[in-house]
């Protein structure tokens, strides 16, 4: 995974530096299962109160149902760049306010 297609908070903990609420990862272009492997694994390592943004060329609607079972929450939406942006978190966590930018 290139830094291109993780980014946010990364390795900022311990600096001294105020870490982001979410870390993005951008799977554009990317072939399945690629996308999926990679968002379980960073879903594993997800601290409360935290998000994962993942930017995909197309919906990942197997994705969602595995969200669900598995404790997490999850919005999807088309951006006017032409992709979608999935954001995840866990379901005990409270979500995001309608209409904000992640």
């Amino acid at each position: 995974m290139d830094a291109r297609s993780l980014r946010g908070a990364r390795g900022m903990e311990g600096q001294g530096k105020r870490m982001e609420p979410f870390q993005t990862i951008d799977a554009r272009g990317w072939e399945p299962p690629e996308p999926m492997v990679r968002v379980l694994e960073a879903l594993g390592a997800l601290p409360r109160g935290r998000k994962i943004v993942m930017l995909l060329h197309r919906e990942p609607r197997p994705l969602f149902r595995i969200l669900k079972i598995s404790g997490f929450d999850c919005r999807s939406r088309l951006v006017p760049e032409g992709h979608f942006e999935v954001t995840i978190w866990h379901a005990s966590d409270a979500p995001a306010p309608r209409g904000s930018d992640e």
